[in-house]
């Protein structure tokens, strides 16, 4: 004989499917429905790969400060959002036993503009997931006893963001992975090929 269905079930039941829909996308009319500014601040711990180059050794991991102002612009009801970034970043890495026995650390100065696609979903968790292209300026470059120079490296790298985050009211915060598609290393000089990579978090304030 099958049992009926009692209230309290109905009630698990319904709330089941009020928290899985919320995991489907934002709500129609929300937060990110609307076009907003921010100011992000973090840092990075950055590597870079050399290869086929004078310089053979595995670099270490260093870190350096990341910030950043963005522009978050909807997409329809705001399931999907179009946002641009400006970010003032720092890579490098750590050369161990190149100078003399000592480390030598490289720290490179980017202008760095990513143009992400961005997914919000979890209805009042704010969790949202993001993607897409970037391109670097190199600003300068500044190397323990001037071992390299911004003259050993390119002027522009080609990479992609990816990441993911959760928002508190008018605050986020996101990890991400920076990868470098394209060789930074000067054309004409003797260090192979070099990319950068980096995983990076950050707060944002959104306005």
């Amino acid at each position: 004989m099958k049992k009926p269905f009692t209230l309290p079930t109905l009630v698990v039941a319904a709330l089941l499917g009020l928290n899985f829909s919320g995991l489907q996308a934002q709500d129609t009319g929300g937060y990110n429905s609307e076009s907003r500014f921010g100011v992000r601040a973090g840092g990075v711990i950055s590597k870079q790969k050399f290869d086929e180059g004078m310089l053979d050794e595995d670099p270490q991991s260093k870190f350096g400060l990341d910030v950043a102002l963005l522009y978050t612009l909807p997409i329809g009801d705001g399931t999907l959002n179009l946002q641009p970034e400006v970010h003032w970043m720092q890579k490098g890495s750590t050369i161990s036993d190149l100078n003399n026995g000592e480390d030598v650390t490289t720290t490179m100065n980017y202008l760095e503009i990513p143009l992400l696609l961005r997914l919000n979903f979890g209805g009042s968790l704010k969790l949202f997931a993001f993607g897409g292209p970037s391109v670097g300026f190199l600003l300068d470059v500044k190397s323990d006893d001037d071992i390299l120079k911004s003259e050993d490296f390119e002027n522009t790298e080609f990479g992609l963001h990816l990441g993911a985050g959760i928002g508190f009211g008018s605050f986020e915060v996101d990890v991400r992975y920076l990868a470098g598609l394209s060789d930074v290393a000067d054309s004409d000089g003797n260090l192979g090929e070099v990319k950068n990579s980096a995983f990076g978090a950050g707060l944002t304030f959104k306005f």
